[in-house]
């Protein structure tokens, strides 16, 4: 079978689940082939954009290529992904086949038109641009990284790891702001205090993976948030980045053994993933490898708790409960999501899980209260909304019922810690 049509099956399969956009370019940057409607928007803003008198991204891969193979990752700060496979005879590049963009997360739409205002662009290529970014297709990279490898065997007939996949290759490692547990790296460490809520932030995250939460694009994105808006600062170091990858892994691990993963399994993973993020030689490289290895953990634990003694109505409404623990939950809602009448689905759910349906809700919504509490830029009120209940009265009484703590005693011990 031809390349062209081993790729040709590849998009097929991809796309039953989700369109992504293929590329197919020369050795003199020129668009072959693209299933893109309106391919010139990328192919010149972020594949051949060489403003500044800085090579293009394309330019940057053909160097990348004269001597490796591996698949190249590349980004942008707007939070676009794609990836460079190189088709190559006798050592030699003879096309250039890129997979994407897409994003982890939904894109901005004020971002992206704020970026736009710093380009030189007609009002019209503006539009498109704005309109191709938005139509981005948005995956996980658990899903993105592997069609990667799909592609690369296809144009290679090579099967390799995730790990072997390359990220941001650069001659040299450019300046960048530090998201997710990462501070800059080229300057001094300050103190602790100015970086109000981040530890909160954090422990959220882990709660998620400790739940099997698969809805944990809140927490994820309020700690990238929270760390990037923070004044943490270290002096430039890639050890540092390492002692904080591994604590991240570490802590990952035992989050996981608390949602009930068997420890067994839980380091075993862990070690896959820190000797992934000891071969890595950029941030950015540790950055995906950490992402992965974060949604990883959420699904293993997730599976796990699928209680077998549980019939699958339930769970799906507990499962409903967990993704939607910030928003009023309606007892018609859960009965759609059973299929059952609301009479009978409060008596089933009470045989099979112990406690009425108000009181799961409110206990899934006191665990994360517990979290938004040692954040202090967050007052009790604040949280009261966040979680959707009618006045900060009432939730402070279910809170006191759950823990037998006040909300502002609760947070007044977990502050001192």
């Amino acid at each position: 079978m031809e390349i062209s049509d081993k790729i040709t099956v590849l998009l097929e399969l991809i796309s039953c689940f989700r369109k992504v956009d293929y590329w197919k370019f020369d050795t003199e940057s020129n668009l072959l082939q693209s299933n893109n409607e309106s391919p010139e928007v990328f192919s010149r803003t972020l594949f051949k954009n060489s403003s500044a008198g800085k090579p293009s991204s394309l330019d940057m891969a053909m160097e990348y290529a004269a001597d490796r193979n591996e698949p190249l990752v590349c980004s942008v700060p707007l939070g676009a992904t794609w990836a460079y496979v190189f088709e190559k005879e006798n050592g030699n590049v003879v096309a250039i086949h890129v997979l994407g963009p897409v994003c982890f997360s939904d894109t901005n739409i004020k971002e992206v038109e704020r970026e736009c205002d710093k380009q030189r662009m007609s009002l019209r290529f503006r539009r498109k641009l704005i309109n191709q970014f938005m139509a981005i297709p948005v995956l996980s990279a658990t899903r993105f990284y592997p069609y990667v490898q799909m592609l690369h065997l296809c144009v290679t007939g090579e099967k390799i790891a995730f790990t072997d996949l390359q990220f941001e290759w650069k001659k040299e490692a450019p300046k960048r702001k530090s998201p997710l547990l990462f501070p800059d790296d080229e300057e001094e460490n300050i103190d602790a205090s100015r970086h109000p809520g981040v530890y909160a932030a954090e422990q959220e995250l882990f709660k998620m993976i400790e739940e099997g939460n698969i809805n944990y694009t809140h927490a994820l994105n309020n700690a990238v948030n929270k760390a990037t808006l923070s004044n943490t600062k270290y002096k430039k170091s890639s050890d540092k980045i390492m002692t904080v990858a591994i604590t991240f892994i570490t802590l990952s691990v035992r989050a996981a053994i608390r949602g009930g993963l068997p420890p067994s399994t839980a380091y075993s993973v862990g070690d896959a993933y820190e000797e992934a993020v000891a071969n890595c030689k950029s941030f950015t490289e540790a950055k995906h490898i950490l992402d992965t290895m974060f949604d990883d953990f959420v699904h293993r634990v997730h599976r796990c708790r699928q209680n077998s003694n549980i019939s699958k109505y339930v769970q799906a409404c507990c499962d409903y409960i967990e993704m939607h623990v910030y928003d009023k939950i309606e007892l018609e809602e859960l009965a759609d999501v059973a299929g059952y009448a609301k009479y009978y689905l409060t008596r089933k759910f009470k045989s099979e899980m112990g406690v009425s349906v108000w009181d799961y809700i409110n206990s899934r919504k006191v665990e994360r209260a517990k979290v938004l509490l040692s954040d202090p830029s967050y007052s009790i009120q604040d949280i009261s909304d966040m979680l959707n209940y009618c006045s900060r009265s009432y939730f402070s009484e279910v809170f006191q019922q759950h823990t037998g703590m006040w909300p502002s005693d609760y947070r007044a011990i977990e502050l001192k810690m």
